[in-house]
């Protein structure tokens, strides 16, 4: 009897033992699986801004374009200008030294 109530007392410590190391392993389980979720939400949260910003380097690089064209555009239509203004000037002084010849 005595070794039968030792046995019991001993089974029932194990099963306790147990059951608080089966718990453990369940909240470290748990606490696992939270450190991973916040983890990949960082990683979310990480890819977002990378793409954030490079829509904003994008859309930067685009403006620089649209401005650099704008100036090239301006520059060609300025010196054509200024070629028209020297072909109307030769051809002013064409037409003045035929009127003298005259």
């Amino acid at each position: 009897m005595k070794a039968t109530t030792s046995l019991k007392n001993k089974l029932n410590g194990l099963e306790s033992t147990a059951n608080t190391m089966g718990g453990s392993i369940m909240e470290t389980i748990l606490l696992l699986r939270e450190e991973n979720e916040r983890k990949a939400e960082a990683r979310r949260a990480d890819e977002e801004k990378r793409r954030s910003e490079e829509r904003a380097e994008a859309k930067a690089e685009a403006e620089e374009r649209r401005h650099r064209d704008k100036m090239e555009m301006e520059e060609r239509a300025r010196r054509d200008r200024e070629e028209a203004r020297a072909r109307t000037q030769e051809l002013l002084l064409l037409i003045g030294a035929l009127t003298k010849k005259d």
